[in-house]
């Protein structure tokens, strides 16, 4: 019985998850030869190009899928981060400034645009000292500048809060909510690399078994007692975040995958389970972008994949 292209897009990301890569390349591949411009299988050819490592390849994919159907902002967001990877900022600058003007939106281009931001930023820096450096206060005014270091402090980006106070120090040396936060941030990265303890693996077995047995709320209980002992335990905010989700606890859930990442930038498995739970929230922009940092992480992370792909369809 012959498929039709919805059925065999989901054979393809069904594949895709399961890590059947060449299965998954052969469906979206059977897809193109009957609809060259299919703007889902050319982006999830990119994206699957991107997992191999081939980042060059998946460039075209991404331009077709966005040619096709430019209102979809996850097509803007896999190009642009394709140029970054490959270190064509420019590029990614230019892509970026289009979906702009085209009135794209969503919380993975804020994110990258602060990276753009920093790019820039950092360009001027390499050029003579004398030519003049882009600073926060040529953007914003103090209280603006405070108010969005206090909001990245919130969002685990700390590397772009210290810019911005170190930004504001320059113009105003003795600016105490700056320099306040400039200490607040050393303390907190001494802290992390000098007292980052994990339980016993006996103890995290044990919670762990009790959560894949359903007992969400005994998990749970046992994840924070345990957390008295060790504060800075990544798999225990991963695992009370999972225990969160179990019980309906959504924005408790994300809270603690957000404290498990600001201890662990490239911790994969609490930026998976947090694209979970933003999605049951019904916060798609932000649940592809969580998928996005893992597979960032890990290229080869198919549950990623396949649940980034189901998101498109339900945006």
């Amino acid at each position: 019985m012959q498929l039709t292209l919805k059925e065999a897009l989901l054979k393809g990301i069904e594949a895709h998850k399961a890590g059947k890569v060449q299965e998954a390349d052969r469906y979206y591949t059977a897809i193109l030869k009957e609809q060259p411009k299919h703007p889902d299988a050319n982006h999830n050819m990119g994206v699957l190009a991107v997992g191999l490592g081939k980042v060059q390849e998946a460039l075209p994919f991404f331009k077709t899928a966005l040619d096709a159907n430019s209102s979809i902002a996850q097509f803007w967001l896999s190009y642009i981060d394709a140029l970054i990877k490959l270190n064509r900022m420019d590029d990614a600058k230019a892509v970026f400034d289009k979906a702009k003007s085209k009135g794209v939106k969503g919380d993975g281009f804020k994110k990258i645009e602060k990276r753009l931001v920093i790019y820039s930023e950092s360009k001027n820096e390499s050029k003579d000292p004398e030519e003049s450096q882009v600073n926060i206060l040529d953007k914003l005014n103090l209280y603006q500048a405070l108010k969005l270091a206090k909001k990245n402090l919130k969002d685990g980006l700390s590397v772009e809060t210290k810019k911005i106070y170190q930004d504001i120090l320059k113009r105003f040396p003795k600016n105490k909510k700056a320099l306040d936060g400039i200490k607040a941030l050393s303390k907190k990265e001494i802290s992390k690399s000098s007292e980052v303890k994990e339980p016993p693996q006996d103890q995290l077995q044990s919670l762990i078994n009790l959560y894949t047995q359903g007992l969400f709320q005994k998990a749970l209980a046992q994840g924070l007692e345990l957390m008295k002992d060790f504060p800075n335990s990544i798999n225990l905010y991963n695992i009370i975040g999972a225990s969160n989700k179990g019980l309906g606890k959504l924005d408790e859930a994300i809270e603690a995958y957000k404290k498990a990442i600001s201890l662990k930038p490239d911790y994969t498995e609490a930026y998976y389970n947090m694209g979970i739970a933003l999605k049951n929230q019904g916060k798609l922009d932000e649940a592809i972008e969580a998928y996005n940092k893992a597979v960032s992480v890990k290229p080869d992370y198919a549950e990623a994949y396949y649940n980034m792909g189901n998101v498109f369809k339900d945006q």
